[in-house]
């Protein structure tokens, strides 16, 4: 497939997305025959001599093709008016294109040189501040056992054996006893249920204490480690960013093009393709969905890309 058909294929799928279809499906399947029709004639007929020029207006586009009348396109007037203004720029830029995009290679091996051997000191930095950590946290991971094991033992003694429920059932059994003793009711067994839940509790506490200052050691430990880190250790090193890789004149030129139009690279190349096939395909667009001040505004911009095709080939801009 042909570069302008697939361009107007690329158009047509714009439209049918916004809503235009089936109107605009049947007019842009004209539109993009005329595209391929164009493409052929174009291989035929390489170069444009001034005789051509004359018969066409100065248009690379023959003002004698059946136009290819349409009342919706994705782009509007002012967009049309910067992608000329685009289309100028890359004019403008092509001749000094390939001399500038050697400079930026240049520069780009300098900075690629740069940046290896920041890579490699990196990773020379990298590998004694790893060393020195791991020393650090081996340090710290035997005492981390111990506390854990500390830990382990307090959770032991703060349940006594006992489970959660077990604890609950017996705090009742006192409750009620101390309920009675109170009351000079309490017999030896409610004094001896209450002794051994006072015991517990004082057991629970004791194991409680103990979590806490094993708790209050870990945190110390911790920070001890951490502090070691940034003394022994000091900062992590960074990785340097790769320097991006140098374009082509082609994206010299496509740069200059989205800078006139003020729109980013991936945005210009995308006006600009939907604009070509609409010069290449002799668009008319007609009023109707739009006004018709911006359908003589969009024609005469058509009309004006398809005089600048003829000076982008001359300047040797891929169209």
């Amino acid at each position: 497939m042909s570069r302008s058909s697939h361009n107007v294929g690329l158009l047509l799928c714009v439209l049918v997305t916004v809503g235009h279809a089936p109107e605009a499906v049947a007019q842009f399947g004209k539109l993009k025959k005329a595209a391929a029709q164009k493409a052929a004639d174009a291989t035929v007929n390489a170069g444009v001599n001034a005789a051509t020029d004359a018969a066409t207006g100065g248009s690379c586009v023959p003002l004698d093709r059946p136009p290819i009348q349409v009342d919706a396109v994705p782009l509007t007037a002012t967009q049309m008016a910067k992608i000329n203004a685009g289309l100028d720029a890359e004019i403008a830029a092509a001749p000094g294109a390939k001399q500038q995009a050697e400079q930026q290679q240049k520069a780009a091996e300098q900075e690629q040189k740069a940046y290896e051997k920041a890579r490699t000191d990196y990773e020379k930095r990298s590998s004694a501040y790893d060393g020195c950590v791991a020393k650090i946290s081996g340090e710290a991971d035997a005492k981390s056992e111990a506390l854990n094991q500390k830990a382990q033992a307090s959770q032991e003694n703060v349940m006594g054996g006992m489970t959660k429920e077990q604890i609950e059932e017996q705090g009742k059994k006192a409750q009620a006893a101390a309920q009675r003793i109170s009351e000079g009711k309490g017999t030896a067994e409610d004094r001896q249920t209450l002794a051994d839940f006072q015991a517990m509790m004082a057991k629970v506490q004791s194991g409680s204490a103990q979590m806490i200052a094993v708790s209050q050691e870990s945190q110390q430990l911790n920070a001890e480690t951490t502090k070691r880190v940034d003394t022994e250790c000091g900062k992590k090193p960074e990785a340097p960013v790769a320097p991006p890789n140098a374009g082509g004149a082609v994206d010299v030129i496509s740069a200059a093009g989205a800078k006139a139009a003020g729109v980013p690279v991936s945005t210009w190349r995308q006006w600009r393709e939907d604009m070509i096939a609409l010069a290449m395909s002799n668009t008319v667009v007609k009023p109707g969905k739009i006004s018709q001040a911006d359908a003589d505004a969009m024609n005469q911009s058509i009309k004006e890309t398809g005089k600048k095709i003829c000076d982008l080939k001359k300047a040797g801009v891929p169209i």
